[in-house]
C-alpha cells in the first residue's frame, strides 16, 4: 500500500483522538485539492499492509486512539489493501473513518456484494465524493464541499459523528519532519 503519512493524535478529521493515515495515489486531479503531493506514487515504495498495521498497533499501545481516520490521496484507489487494512484495524477500534473522492452510489454499482459488503462492515463512515472548490461552504464540518456525503455505515456512530459535525472546522498544525503540515479541512 502506497502512504504518505501517519499522525497521532489528531483531534480535526474525525471525533475523539485519532489517528489519521495518508494514503499516496489520486488520478481524480480535483480542482483545488488541498494535497496534491499525494496525487502521484512516484518513486514510492509500497509498504506491506502488515507493517503499517503493526505501526499502527504500536502507537495504539504506547499513545492510544478511539478512531482512525484514512484519507489520502484517494483509499479507494488501493482498494484491496485498504479492505485488509481495515479488518485489521478493527482489533483496535470499532470507529474507522474513510474518505474518497468516489461516488459511493456510483462506485457501488462496480463492486461485487462481497466487496460491497466488507466495506461495509469494516468500515464506519465514508465520506465520498470529488472536492468541488466552488461549494466550499465555510463550517462544513469533515467535508471539504457541500457535493461530499457522509454515509454512515455503522449507524450506532451516527450520534457521536453529528456531535462532532456541530463544532464546525477545526485545524490542528502538526511540526514534521522540518515543515509545520495543517490537519483539517480548510474554507476556501
Amino acid at each position: 500500500m502506497y502512504v504518505e503519512r501517519i499522525l497521532c493524535p489528531i483531534v480535526t478529521l474525525g471525533p475523539n483522538k485519532r489517528l489519521v493515515l495518508w494514503t499516496k495515489g489520486c488520478t481524480k486531479a480535483c480542482k483545488g485539492c488541498i494535497s496534491p503531493e499525494m496525487a502521484d506514487t512516484g518513486d514510492a515504495k509500497p509498504v506491506a499492509v502488515s507493517e503499517i498495521y503493526r505501526i499502527i498497533e504500536n502507537v495504539f499501545k504506547s499513545e492510544g486512539f478511539e478512531g482512525v481516520t484514512i484519507s489520502g490521496g484517494d483509499p479507494f484507489e488501493q482498494l484491496p489493501e485498504l479492505l485488509e487494512l481495515v479488518k485489521m484495524l478493527r482489533r483496535i477500534t470499532d470507529d474507522i473513518l474513510v474518505y474518497t473522492g468516489f461516488v459511493w452510489d456510483e462506485f457501488s454499482k462496480t463492486l461485487s456484494p462481497e466487496t460491497i459488503d466488507d466495506i461495509t462492515r469494516n468500515i464506519s463512515v465514508l465520506i465520498d465524493g470529488p472536492y468541488i472548490p466552488e461549494r466550499n461552504k465555510s463550517g462544513l464540518a469533515l467535508r471539504g464541499s457541500d457535493n461530499q456525503n457522509i454515509i454512515f455505515f455503522d449507524a450506532g456512530k451516527k450520534k457521536v459523528y453529528e456531535d462532532y459535525i456541530k463544532n464546525g472546522r477545526t485545524l490542528q498544525n502538526v511540526y514534521m519532519d522540518d515543515k509545520v503540515i495543517v490537519v483539517g479541512i480548510l474554507d476556501r
